[in-house]
């Protein structure tokens, strides 16, 4: 009896341990921008934003109290990425945003979506105009041996901000610069490979 009674609480405290102990690493990334490849093999950081669920308060004549929301509310997405001497990978990113924004005319944002429909010429006709808009984009955790593990996917991701660049000869170091852009998105999904 007391065997079955030892095997049984062992076999329980057993049951609630984790199978796997690696860590996840914070350089075990790899970042992808679909309509961005030059930026994408740069990027030198990027994060998974946050997700809110909001919840609103509900009086009562006694004590208030909170109930979940039924909205969810995303971050932006950040990236960070080694600007190419050229400024090829910069100027992706700066030519979508003059696309987004037509700050001279309308024909900036209508030239941005012609020609963007023509990098991925296996999309259905009917789906290239918008490849000028949006892009998806896909943020891969990698395991201890740098196999892809966690694919999470950033759905109609779009720019909205491009970091300036400070040009100083009175530094003397050679550091390289650096790019921050931030993103917007519809929602992001965590799919295990």
């Amino acid at each position: 009896m007391v065997d079955i009674l030892a095997n049984v609480q062992e076999a329980t405290w057993d049951a609630g341990n984790p199978g796997e102990l690696d860590y996840l690493k914070p350089n075990g990334f790899k970042f992808l921008v679909h309509n961005l490849p030059n930026v994408s093999f740069f990027c030198q950081s990027a994060n998974i934003p946050d997700v809110s669920l909001g919840s609103p308060q509900v009086a009562t004549p006694l004590v208030d109290y909170y109930e979940a929301g039924d909205k969810l509310a995303y971050g932006e997405l950040l990236i960070r990425f080694i600007i190419q001497e050229n400024m090829a990978n910069y100027n992706e990113l700066y030519e979508w945003l003059i696309g987004l924004g037509f700050p001279e005319s309308h024909k900036q944002y209508t030239d941005f979506s012609k020609s963007q429909s023509y990098r991925f010429p296996d999309i259905r006709p009917d789906k290239q105009q918008a490849l000028g808009n949006y892009s998806d984009a896909s943020l891969f955790i990698l395991d201890s041996n740098n196999n892809p593990q966690i694919k999470i996917v950033f759905q109609d991701a779009f720019p909205v901000s491009l970091g300036g660049l400070e040009f100083e000869l009175s530094s003397g170091n050679t550091d390289y610069f650096q790019g921050v852009a931030a993103f917007r998105y519809r929602q992001y999904k965590i799919e295990t490979l």
